[in-house]
């Protein structure tokens, strides 16, 4: 009656259309539980893993705002000395600068270390929140 051939065609065929609905339906369930867990965890933690930027030149910026305050004090302290020739005071100031700009430059470093230790705790209290809801969610 009917060919052995033609039955598994069509056993086939109903499989590959059957298995491929089942499929795009389990990636729009994990989409969209994707997208409800990512909400979810920024609420949660308050962080947002789009808007993460890295934080970088602390060193740089802090030896910068030290060098000013070293160029700003070594100026005033030596113009309240009256006579003081100009080469120390272009000595002294630049003593100063030094001086504060390598206090800048560890404090600015340590501020961005800092920042960064934040930033890991935060990332990593938003995944075990992403994590969480995931698994609540089956998957």
């Amino acid at each position: 009656m009917f060919k052995p051939i033609s039955i598994h065609l069509v056993i086939g065929a109903f499989g590959v259309i059957f298995g491929s609905s089942v499929l795009a339906q389990n990636d729009a369930l994990f989409q969209q539980a994707q997208a409800e867990c990512q909400s979810i965890a920024q609420q949660q933690t308050g962080y947002n893993p789009g808007a993460d930027q890295p934080q970088v030149g602390g060193r740089a910026r802090g030896a910068a705002i030290g060098a000013m305050a070293g160029a700003a004090k070594g100026r005033s302290e030596t113009s309240q000395h009256g006579r003081v020739s100009e080469s120390v005071t272009e000595e002294y100031t630049r003593n100063q600068m030094e001086e504060k700009a390598k206090m800048g430059a560890a404090a600015g470093a340590a501020k961005q270390r800092q920042e960064r230790r934040q930033d890991r705790r935060a990332q990593d209290a938003y995944n075990e929140a992403f994590a969480s809801c995931m698994a609540a969610k089956g998957f």
